[in-house]
């Protein structure tokens, strides 16, 4: 019975041996947020397609006081796309071959990540596959960057919000936010950065449907600069935030766990003082509890890049849950 009992654990042991080693090792993913590693040659990257590539990941984000680029683009040849290269959260694959591609595969070499690859036979149509392609692939790089950033601001989380209690819902923010301000009908939450800081303002107005379907750009502009002057005063006596003047905001339609709602991307300004910086907005319509939610972030960090601060905004708003 024994010997029996040793010749089956010994048959169970060499065939979960064999079963790992028959099993890939899956990698994890590394990377900084909102990077992309670019696979194509040197030549390519240096003539139209590298162009193309640049125009497509690496124009200006919208919404921002000064260009920064959507992506940061790291090029390497395909020679040298190995090892820890390999491992990138964010791949593009550009090359010419016989047959036409533009696909996108997930978790290829590691996990998460996502490669997008661009094949074509002449110079021609690889362009035209980039360019008719790249806003699906845009679309997909910056989901798994949200999700990536949340599995970040996930490892310390600010809890002790209280938004259940006064709106039914929840957001995931770090840690390093604290409630700045509130009253019974906003709340107002910072974090402190390098010579200034972020901020997430959450609130509620009188529910209107024609501002969201409508993309009401006069009614948007009057709303915010209602809640700024009312509850985000400046430095300086009767000073207070406010659309800025010379930009009128990005404004995007989108949805909220099925409610309609509006996207906008501009930038602020303090009326009376000189200090500005990018914002995003989202406006709810949420029929069911008569009101329209707003969602509100904004980045006050001169002499400083702002994009990377402005997507950590969109990622905690984005992450909004309704509680029932």
């Amino acid at each position: 019975m024994i010997r029996q009992l040793f010749f089956a654990f010994l048959f169970f042991t060499l065939s979960s041996c064999q079963k790992k080693q028959r099993e890939p090792l899956i990698l994890s993913s590394n990377g900084n947020i909102n990077t992309l590693t670019v696979v194509t040659s040197n030549d390519l990257w240096a003539g139209t397609i590298g162009q193309t590539v640049r125009d497509m990941y690496a124009y200006p984000s919208e919404g921002l006081p000064q260009q920064e680029p959507l992506f940061d683009l790291k090029q390497i040849p395909p020679e040298i796309f190995t090892g820890f290269a390999r491992a990138s959260r964010s791949v593009l694959w550009v090359g010419l071959n016989d047959e036409v591609n533009g696909r996108i595969d997930k978790n290829s070499y590691a996990q998460p990540q996502t490669v997008a690859v661009f094949s074509a036979p002449t110079k021609t149509a690889l362009v035209e596959s980039i360019v008719s392609q790249s806003a699906q692939v845009i679309k997909t790089l910056r989901a798994q960057e949200r999700e990536e950033r949340l599995r970040r601001i996930k490892k310390s989380t600010f809890d002790k919000h209280g938004l259940s209690k006064k709106f039914g819902i929840s957001i995931t923010m770090p840690s390093a936010y604290k409630i700045f301000k509130e009253d019974e009908n906003t709340s107002w939450f910072q974090r402190e950065i390098q010579k200034g800081h972020i901020n997430i303002l959450v609130y509620e107005s009188s529910y209107d449907e024609l501002i969201v379907r409508q993309k009401n750009l006069k009614k948007v502009i009057a709303q915010h600069d209602s809640i700024g002057k009312a509850f985000i005063p400046g430095r300086l006596p009767n000073s207070y935030l406010m659309t800025e003047k010379a930009y009128e905001p990005y404004l995007y339609s989108t949805f909220f766990g099925g409610k309609p709602a509006l996207e906008v991307r501009g930038t602020w300004e303090v009326q009376g003082d000189f200090m500005a910086g990018p914002f995003l907005q989202y406006i709810i319509n949420d029929k069911a509890n008569n009101r329209n939610l707003i969602l509100e972030g904004f980045v006050f960090a001169p002499s400083a890049a702002k994009r990377d601060y402005v997507f950590e905004v969109e990622t905690i708003l984005r992450s909004l849950a309704e509680k029932n």
